[in-house]
């Protein structure tokens, strides 16, 4: 019954708190954190897997089945999905890529060819790529099936990048547009075999929350935002030290549930307006006793 109640909680905190859940997990030894998700939904799997450093998510597939491992690497998205596999034997990696969908597989064959210190190992493949005479009423419809990016990147048929078109042309086009009519040439491209360090001083960041990534001949690659950007640059931190084994898995949950909820309190606190000091009252003077 304990047992049933703590694994209750355990889930309702990752649910709630993926961020904080990832974190704990990550300071596990890899068995006890992949025991837990041989159990977890796997939506709620991947998105904490999906949260953690990628070499210690990569212990916990390690020590899955490959079938549990695939029905959490599935929806984890490719860019996460790579990231974990890079830190897979070369042969588990094979085995996995070979029962992922047939998408996800070649994207990861491709990202999986940089080294991973550069730009295009850490590029977002699942973008809108469509070719220039592609209708405008097409390009929506392609973007409510794939929401992640609020652009189409116009490309030809060998995947050259030649143009953006943003959301909002679209929603205003005019009755049988193409994209060659709308999109405008990209200012700002990212080299794929671009140190990633050197990545945050890029000066297409100053007008630009995401900026595609590209071959040297111009090839796309994917995208790269500066939330992923900034998500790419952790995984150089230095890993967290395994707790020991006496601390139970429910008892860091809790503890990081409520460090979590310290900092939504202090945020709250820090919201409200300033309550003036209250001033004391002058001491009665001798004629006032008097009266």
């Amino acid at each position: 019954m304990a047992k049933d109640r703590d694994h209750t909680l355990s889930l309702a905190f990752m649910r709630g708190h993926p961020a904080q859940a990832a974190q704990v997990l990550e300071s596990l030894p890899a068995g006890e954190a992949a025991a837990l998700f041989d159990q977890t939904p796997a939506r709620l799997g991947a998105t904490v897997l999906a949260a953690m450093l990628p070499h210690r998510a990569a212990n916990c597939i390690a020590a899955l089945v490959d079938a549990r491992a695939l029905e959490l690497l599935a929806p984890m998205g490719t860019q996460p999905t790579v990231a974990v596999l890079r830190h897979l034997p070369e042969s588990r990696r094979r085995l996995l890529i070979a029962g992922l969908p047939t998408a996800t597989a070649l994207a990861s064959t491709l990202l999986l060819g940089y080294a991973e210190d550069t730009l295009g190992a850490w590029a977002d493949p699942d973008v809108v790529m469509l070719p220039a005479d592609t209708r405008a009423t097409h390009a929506l419809e392609r973007m409510k099936q794939t929401p992640a990016h609020p652009l189409v990147f116009v490309a030809d048929h060998e995947r050259r990048l030649v143009g953006l078109v943003g959301l909002s042309a679209l929603l205003h086009a005019p009755d049988g547009a193409t994209l060659a009519t709308l999109m405008q040439r990209p200012i700002h491209v990212l080299t794929a075999h671009a140190p990633l360090s050197a990545t945050p001083a890029h000066p297409g960041w100053e007008s630009s929350s995401l900026l595609p990534v590209a071959e040297p001949g111009g090839r796309l690659v994917g995208v790269m935002t500066r939330d992923a950007l900034t998500r790419a640059l952790r995984r150089a931190a230095p890993p967290p030290a395994d707790l020991s084994s006496e601390t139970t898995l429910p008892t860091l949950f809790a503890r990081a549930y409520w460090q979590a909820l310290s900092g939504l309190l202090e945020g709250c606190l820090a919201l409200l307006p300033k309550v003036p000091a209250l001033t004391e009252k002058p001491a009665p003077t001798e004629a006032q006793h008097e009266r």
